[in-house]
């Protein structure tokens, strides 16, 4: 009875905090002490009507302790966002169809709303096949010829596994399938200042027949992996893959990756992706995808 008691009091108060004035925006209530909007599920008669509760919405919030305001902005609701800025609102982050605002109330504590992702995620395809010959391209858009592993970033909510496999698919037209993580690369002050995370995958090849990308690749072959490293057109970094990759079979030993469940949102099991050293079986681990 104490613990339905409980429930009950918190869905009180989060009414409380939505609906302590009529004029009030609603939101959702986060256990942060926060409250995030989105204007599409705001209406307003005009913009004077929303500044007016929005105002009245801020001095609710602060009177009920509120800490950190989300405001997702639709584009097509684009006009709101001189109003936010008016009201010390600030720019969080932007995508396409909307941008994220925030304001930090209390003025007696720091502000601890987290920053937007700072990293990017890059996948290269080590593609191998059985004459150890390795998959290798030259980009349209280089200032300076080079091979290099066909890749490129992962969209939102792709596995490494699945990045690798796609890039090598539309950059060469070869299918692979995925059999381990070689190793990644950190390097700071990438595109618009973030940092940015590669993975180099080690797949094998499903067929034989390049078909570059006319939009992307200038030139696609097999490339001996002896003359891929002596080659005077390839980066030290990707020769160093190389020495990763066959350091890894020396060590009889490479990165899989294994499913675990976790704690999600309000106590959800959630499935992670660990990656970790695993020994070789039969010279190669079995294929994870």
């Amino acid at each position: 009875m104490g613990e339905k008691t409980a429930t009950a009091k918190q869905r009180c108060k989060s009414a409380e905090l939505n609906d302590g004035d009529s004029r009030c925006l609603k939101g959702r209530l986060d256990n942060f002490k926060g409250i995030s909007l989105k204007s599409k599920d705001i209406k307003w008669k005009s913009e004077k009507d929303f500044e007016s509760r929005l105002t009245a919405s801020l001095k609710h919030w602060k009177e009920t302790n509120i800490r950190g305001v989300w405001f997702r902005v639709e584009l097509e609701h684009s006009s709101l966002v001189p109003i936010l800025a008016k009201k010390k609102f600030v720019f969080h982050h932007a995508q396409p169809a909307y941008v994220m605002m925030t304001r930090w109330l209390p003025k007696d504590e720091p502000n601890l709303l987290p920053g937007y992702a700072t990293n990017y995620i890059g996948v290269g395809g080590f593609v191998l096949n059985d004459k150890n010959e390795l998959l290798v391209v030259q980009e349209n858009f280089t200032k300076i010829p080079h091979w290099k592993l066909p890749g490129g970033h992962a969209d939102p909510g792709e596995d490494l596994a699945e990045t690798a496999k796609r890039e090598v698919l539309e950059e060469t037209g070869i299918e692979t399938e995925f059999v381990s993580l070689i190793c990644f690369r950190h390097q700071h002050n990438y595109r618009h200042g973030q940092s940015d995370i590669y993975f180099v995958c080690h797949l094998r090849p499903l067929t034989h027949e390049i078909k570059p990308c006319p939009l992307e690749i200038a030139n696609s072959v097999w490339m001996d992996l002896d003359s891929f490293k002596s080659n005077t057109y390839v980066s030290p970094m990707n020769r160093y893959i190389v020495e990763c990759f066959e350091n890894s079979l020396v060590c009889k030993s490479n990165l899989q990756p294994r499913v675990v469940n976790s704690y999600g949102v309000e106590g959800r099991a959630h499935e992670h992706l660990i990656y970790s050293v695993h020994p070789l079986q039969n010279g190669l681990d079995k294929t994870y995808c």
